[in-house]
């Protein structure tokens, strides 16, 4: 896959390579930034291989000392983070423009350009990011991203010694001046059940379909789809079949850390109905994969492209779906897969808070708890739900108008 950026009249290619290994080691995604001449900056490709090989990126932490600070000095320790592959696309994405702007800088005063990033100093990088980025970005979310991906850009530098760490910031009025000129409207991060029928309605397998289904019915990730596998999914196979479970409405599964964004392991749970469907999705579309593939794989989601036919899908495969799927169905641009998740929390707060005829059963804060354990959010060292948990949370009344009971 290519991309042009066009920004000015400087043209960056992105191009995002599928499957490639090197030495033995696997490089997915593999993205690489080009000049229009398709000649590579080498330490973008460094920090793009890097990310491909590791999937991390490397934090700053500071640690202070009395000694340091009456020297006026600061303790840097870098941190690797692991991230997903949607992020780390979003990230390639925004140091190509970066590396555009270099190169539209050079057009204009004569300066190194795109091959020249690890000369930039900490006061140009946030010149670019206060002053010109910000001017052509429309959200402050956007510019947060770029902002991050730089921190880790540098970062990376930092670490292979090529460059002084840089403090990278966004200043206040920088922030306010975007949040006054902002005209995008705000958007509520709860897909109604017309849409989400409407989403299922567009989606071509029954694959398709379950992995929907697991956003906002179970409140996966994308990242997390991987973590489903066959050894554990065929206990509760049985236990659909068997007759002692027959009053069980939600059979339970264990989720291990390591294909949680967390890295801690939970309990997700599907009903029965769910259970069902992805018993028969296992017995059939799965298996037409197996035998055609041969492939022995226990992840349950398999791919079904020619070139990757029985192979475990990736990170980010139910977010390129719902994409396709979500504009077909004529769902707001805005909505991605992570809403789901959205809607699964608001649902789930809303049943926990209220019994069958509306009224209260329970309070808001054991209600944010069930909801913090079933996303896979630590709970504090008080008891509480964090409060991360609470953004996931609609308001009844948001929900309700977009259901359209009003």
């Amino acid at each position: 896959m290519i991309t042009k950026l066009l920004d000015y009249v400087v043209l960056i290619q992105v191009e995002k390579f599928a499957n490639r290994t090197y030495d033995g080691y696997s490089l997915e995604p593999y993205w690489v930034i080009y000049n229009e001449r398709w000649k590579p900056p080498l330490a973008p490709l460094l920090f793009t291989t890097f990310l491909a090989r590791f999937n991390t990126v490397f934090e700053a932490r500071l640690f202070s000392s009395g000694a340091t600070q009456r020297n006026g000095g600061e303790k840097v320790e870098l941190i690797e983070r692991t991230i997903s592959d949607s992020t780390i696309r979003a990230y390639v994405y925004a140091l190509a423009k970066f590396l555009s702007y270099l190169e539209e800088c050079r057009l204009e005063d004569q300066t190194p350009g795109m091959h020249a990033s690890t000369s930039c100093s900490e006061r140009f990088v946030n010149h670019y990011l206060n002053a010109v980025l910000a001017r052509r970005l429309k959200s402050p979310s956007s510019l947060a991203t770029h902002r991050s991906a730089l921190i880790a850009y540098y970062n990376f530098l930092h670490y292979m010694e090529f460059t002084p760490r840089l403090r990278l910031e966004i200043s206040r009025c920088t922030r306010q001046a975007m949040a006054e000129s902002s005209t995008k409207q705000h958007y509520i991060q709860y897909i109604p059940r017309h849409s989400r029928s409407a989403l299922i309605g567009h989606c071509r397998t029954l694959a398709e379909k379950l992995m929907m289904r697991m956003g906002f019915e179970v409140g996966l990730r994308t990242s997390e789809l991987p973590g489903l596998r066959i050894p554990a999914l065929q206990k509760l196979f049985l236990q659909l079949n068997n007759k002692d479970f027959e009053n069980v409405e939600l059979f339970k599964f264990w989720l291990e850390g390591r294909y949680a964004k967390t890295g801690k392991s939970r309990w997700i749970y599907f009903d029965r109905e769910l259970l069902r469907d992805m018993q028969r999705y296992y017995e059939t579309e799965r298996q037409w994969l197996i035998d055609a593939s041969a492939s022995n794989h226990e992840s349950f989601f398999l791919r079904t492209d020619q070139g990757g036919l029985g192979k475990e899908i990736s990170k980010s495969h139910a977010t390129n779906v719902f994409r396709k799927r979500a504009k077909a169905a004529g769902l707001k641009p805005e909505f991605s897969f992570h809403d789901l998740r959205h809607t699964f929390a608001t649902e789930l707060f809303h049943e926990e808070v209220t019994g069958p005829e509306g009224r209260e059963t329970r309070s808001e804060s054991a209600a944010l708890i069930v909801v913090a354990q079933r996303l896979g959010h630590s709970i504090t060292k008080n008891g509480h739900a964090p409060e991360v948990t609470t953004r996931y949370i609609r308001m009844r009344i948001q929900m309700q108008e977009m259901e359209g009971i009003f």
